[in-house]
């Protein structure tokens, strides 16, 4: 009699979940944790205090799918494939499968679906108990349960699906695990790579992660895109302040994500089984199972090491001899690139092989990955886009923030959004730019104040881009200039010193009334010591006026990049202005709606703010025995018999001209 065959056998399917209990059964075990936890909590409230408010409960549903669940899945999946397909990787078990009365069709249908019921059991004891208290509590809100079913369902099969066809390109348990996260994270890592290596050779270009191709990077792009969204009823205290009460709505965004990805897990399963089809049972235990695939895998890990471990060779060997600035020595890292490839080539080869004999007609191969990693460093250096020396126009972007640091005094920081105010700020990176090699040529001149210059620019709807420049203050007479002005630009320090608070919507302050004011570092020489003096509103508003006029005549930011400490300490003074603000913030315009709160704007003060200083005079506090020090004349007065204190007051930027010798010294 002849024996049946079948395409989905109950036996195996029952065998594999009995024989895999603990996997399934332990996770199930650890996920009723969170139930039993809002049990716990409910109880504690009152177990029916919330009925009525299911929509708390959908919000925590769409939570965990978009954070929790594919993360889970992710390594859950890897462990659920392992198990329902351990046996394709060893030959004997291979062997065993293959004469069981189960076409292949039926083996691969069995083994995938006892393997999705494993995924699927957690999340159903899960849901079903979340479910069964948030009944019983009156939090039931049927809509956010569909939603969270579906996509469950969504997840699960995309990562199993994901899984399995890794399973029948590998042979090996350490192989399916390192390809399969290589697999879930190539974009991220494809991307990190390039950004890695551009940011060695443009100077002040310190690009990260965009995301640009994170859908090839299924677990970041859904944590990323698929989001929670909601509102709560606003409540006016009797105080004025806003309170939130219950929530009025709640919604995923970008569910159809989960959508997308389950249809590439269709695909995905189709390219499983069609490997299975053709699969040889020889192939148990080799890193890569598909023939065509082992050139793919051999040269993917060259180019992989070329990249990660030319930039080691380069930085252990060649950078301190070759580099000559910030930027690498590209003919250097170019060899580094393609000694490290020949290395991944061959290393590469050797687990294909499972031997070390791979060395006899390998030299075609190996030059020609020498010659691509050699390749590939050379055209990132080159920069054919133009990304070091793009600049945006005032038209792309949505607004600049620009930051200055020098070695003395403090720094200053805007968010500039005028187009005029802008063009400024550009002009002066265009410049950079332009000057690039040069400026990154004298980046070794020790003992040499730097200029620090920090760029954020915005987009409607893209991610913000940061370009960092650091440079001596004699590299560039010209640039030193401009960005010396910029420092020092009404625009500039009008924002960095009252940006906080000055009314305007991005911030929600509606009003603003300066209620005092404190200035700290006065000395007394009649007595030697220093006092404080508190100014009174009316003080207060005459010097912020003063303070005012002293911005729009570019008085403020000039010691930031002067060219000598001694410069520096002559000018800067060791007192402290301060300012308090009571400021009405509200997201309403109402004024029911709104709140209060208190802060203050610190001002550092130098021989260059005259209108402040002669303010100071005409209100009587510097002509009644009090005197602001510079960091020079406080310094003198600090002189101990192991030399002279170089640290001011109020100024925690402050360090000696040759900081780069200091440093060496001290380390």
């Amino acid at each position: 009699m002849p024996l049946k065959t079948s395409y989905f056998n109950p036996t195996l399917f029952k065998k594999n979940l009995a024989r895999f209990w603990p996997l399934w059964g332990g996770v199930s075990a650890l996920g009723a944790l969170v139930p039993l936890y809002l049990t716990m909590v409910l109880i504690e409230e009152g177990f029916r205090s919330s009925a009525g408010h299911g929509l708390e409960v959908t919000r925590l549903y769409y939570a965990a799918l978009s954070y929790g669940v594919p993360i889970l899945s992710l390594f859950y999946a890897a462990l659920c494939a392992l198990a329902v397909w351990g046996w394709l990787y060893n030959a004997r078990s291979v062997g065993l499968y293959h004469s069981l009365p189960i076409t292949r069709k039926g083996l691969f249908a069995t083994s995938f679906l006892s393997g999705l019921a494993m995924m699927l059991i957690p999340y159903a004891v899960v849901g079903g108990l979340t479910v069964l208290i948030s009944l019983a509590a009156g939090l039931f809100e049927p809509v956010g349960v569909l939603v969270t079913v579906l996509g469950v369902l969504g997840n699960t099969f995309f990562y199993f699906a994901a899984a399995t066809a890794v399973v029948f390109v590998t042979g090996n348990p350490f192989a399916f695990a390192a390809l399969y996260f290589v697999f879930h994270f190539l974009g991220f890592l494809a991307e990190w790579l390039i950004t890695f290596l551009m940011n060695l050779f443009y100077f002040g270009v310190d690009e990260t992660y965009r995301g640009v191709a994170s859908f090839l990077s299924p677990t970041i792009h859904l944590v990323e895109h698929v989001r929670v969204s909601g509102q709560y009823e606003q409540i006016v205290t009797a105080g004025g302040w806003i309170d939130y009460g219950n929530l009025l709505w709640v919604k995923l965004t970008g569910g159809w994500l989960i959508a997308a990805y389950a249809l590439v897990g269709v695909v995905l399963l189709a390219c499983a089984w069609a490997l299975y089809r053709r699969r040889r049972s020889e192939s148990a235990g080799d890193v890569v199972a598909v023939e065509w695939m082992k050139p793919i895998f051999r040269y993917g890990v060259a180019l992989c090491a070329a990249a990660a471990g030319g930039t080691l060779l380069y930085s252990l060997f060649c950078q301190d001899f070759f580099q000559k600035g910030e930027c690498a020595n590209p003919v250097s890292m170019a060899v580094c690139m393609a000694i490290a490839g020949i290395v991944g080539y061959y290393a590469a080869s050797m687990l294909l092989a499972k031997s070390l004999s791979v060395f006899r007609g390998s030299l075609k191969g190996a030059a020609g990955t020498a010659i691509a990693a050699a390749a590939v460093c050379c055209v990132i250096a080159a920069d054919p886009f133009g990304v070091e020396t793009w600049v945006p126009g005032t038209g792309d972007i949505t607004e600049v923030t620009v930051n200055f640091h020098g070695v003395y005094g403090r720094g200053a920081g805007a968010t500039l959004s005028d187009p005029a105010a802008m063009q400024k700020v550009l002009d002066a990176a265009i410049l950079i730019t332009e000057q690039a090699d040069e400026l990154d040529r004298k980046q070794e001149s020790d003992g040499e104040a730097y200029i620090y210059f920090n760029l954020t620019y915005r987009f409607q709807e893209d991610r913000p881009v940061h370009r960092y420049y650091h440079f001596p203050l004699s590299a560039n007479e010209e640039i030193t200039q401009m960005v010396a002005a910029l420092a020092s630009d009404p625009d500039i320090q009008e924002h960095s010193i009252f940006d906080r608070v000055t009314p305007a919507e991005d911030n929600y302050i509606t009003s603003a009334r300066l209620t005092g004011g404190y200035l700290a570092g006065l000395y007394s020489p009649a007595d030697q010591e220093t006092v404080n003096l508190d100014l009174t509103p009316e003080q207060a508003q005459a010097v912020e006026e003063a303070v005012r006029r002293d911005i729009q005549a570019g008085h403020f930011g000039k010691t930031l990049f002067l060219p000598a400490y001694e410069d520096y300490a002559s000018a800067a003074y060791t007192g402290e202005l301060q300012l308090y603000y009571g400021l009405t913030t509200s997201n309403d315009p109402s004024p029911s709606k709104s709140y209060t709160y208190s802060d203050i704007v610190s001002i550092g003060l130098s021989a260059y703010c005259t209108e402040t200083l002669q303010t100071l005079e005409d209100l009587g506090i510097l002509n009644q025995g009090y005197k602001l020090l510079t960091q020079a004349e406080k310094s003198a007065m600090q002189k101990t018999a192991e030399g002279e204190d170089i640290y001011g007051y109020a100024d925690s930027y402050s360090f000696p001209a040759d900081t780069s010798a200091y440093f060496k010294e001290a380390f």
